[in-house]
């Protein structure tokens, strides 16, 4: 096959490229191993986070990628949801952490009373003491969503994806398979954890990056009540940036450490979001290395249960599906590695844990280089049909 671009990966850092590539009328190929989408793009929240996003390079990549989002769900693409986040707070050290964020008019975030957050979600507000209403988070149904936009993709006559179809060898100009081979003068590899199953000749540059295991659970929607936005609870405000990194958090670090030990030892930070059907997603916790045991610890769920069930209000909750989600990571608080191992040729990895929220704003800066180098491409390029 002869293609402008090949795109090694077809998880949603991977269709990104795709889809930036597309748009600039090239001709593209991805080839994926898998005959479909199994990876991290559909294990996890579908909650696409931009208030939590450090200023700088993460949060303009950010913006970047949630008008794509947003423009694909006014192609019909995919279904996206405006419904925001709520995080609440239950103690004062929360509370000013989230004041802090309201203050800032870029976060387009709203602090919110008690009554204001039961208005908006149906969950008890005694011990609550306010919220913030981050109103820039989007929802996307992540069973559905990658593949929805590998559909959209596939569409275009420009585009051909190539499903069950290991790579063994990448040079430049050309990526083989045991089947067929893709010349192209321009060639992105979106790996994800599986970065050491790459040929050799591509590997360079990786040796900063481990892996990161979650743990996430599905459980029914008590009573089927309705939730609209994402639910957060405090736990995740020293994790993500725009929260973390805040002098007024080093407060509430301190408390949940000595407080919560147990959380935070095993990295777990509630959130909970609603799937199309009305089950929740709730999760999640945070393990780390280089190789990773197969094996879900029953504690880890068991705490995402009693969070989960005191934010709700509930006594109860049906578990119907647990599952463990696996994304590259280097733990240096880099949100992208970008190699380029051979002329004409990236190895992407989002090492954030961000993927869904990032890749479409992260897509046109790793293109924009890497075609700025290629001399191989006319000025106009042609859409002939495949042969």
């Amino acid at each position: 096959m002869n293609a402008d671009i090949c795109i090694v990966g077809a998880g949603i850092v991977g269709l990104a490229h795709a889809d930036d590539a597309r748009r600039r009328g090239l001709r593209v190929v991805v080839v994926e191993r898998e005959h479909f989408v199994v990876g991290a793009s559909v294990r996890n929240f579908g909650h696409l986070i931009f208030s939590g996003l450090a200023d700088g390079e993460g949060f303009d990549c950010a913006l970047r990628s949630r008008e794509r989002w947003l423009a694909l769900g006014a192609e019909g693409a995919v279904q996206v949801r405006e419904t925001g986040s709520v995080i609440v707070a239950r103690a004062d050290d929360e509370l000013a952490v989230l004041e802090s964020v309201a203050a800032d008019a870029a976060r387009h975030a709203r602090m919110l009373t008690p009554a204001e957050v039961a208005s908006l979600l149906p969950i008890p507000t005694r011990q609550v003491l306010g919220g913030l209403h981050c109103a820039l988070d989007l929802r996307v149904d992540p069973r559905t969503a990658v593949a929805a936009l590998a559909a959209q993709l596939s569409d275009d006559p420009a585009v051909r994806i190539e499903w069950g179809a290991q790579v063994h060898e990448i040079e430049p100009g050309r990526v083989h398979t045991a089947a067929f081979t893709v010349d192209a003068p321009n060639i992105v590899i979106c790996p994800g954890p599986d970065y050491r199953a790459l040929p050799a000749s591509v590997r360079p540059g990786l040796e900063p990056l481990t892996l990161c295991q979650l743990q996430m659970q599905r459980v029914a929607a008590p009573q089927g009540r309705r939730y609209g936005p994402a639910m957060v609870t405090g736990l995740s405000l020293i994790r993500y940036p725009a929260f973390a990194n805040r002098p007024v958090t080093h407060a509430l670090r301190a408390r949940l450490e000595a407080e919560r030990a147990e959380l935070i030892d095993a990295g777990v930070h509630l959130l909970i979001t609603q799937l199309p059907d009305g089950d929740l997603v709730i999760g999640d916790s945070h393990a780390y290395g280089d190789t990773l045991a197969p094996f879900a610890v029953e504690r880890v769920n068991e705490l995402l249960l009693a969070e989960a069930r005191a934010l709700l209000g509930v006594e109860r909750l049906e578990v119907r599906e647990r599952w463990r989600g696996i994304y590259p990571t280097a733990r240096d608080g880099r949100l992208f590695l970008v190699t380029a191992p051979l002329p004409g040729v990236r190895v992407v990895e989002n090492i954030s844990g961000l993927g869904m929220t990032l890749s479409f704003g992260q897509a046109p800066l790793v293109l924009d280089e890497l075609l700025a180098e290629s001399e191989s491409l006319p000025a106009r390029v042609r859409r002939p049909a495949w042969s």
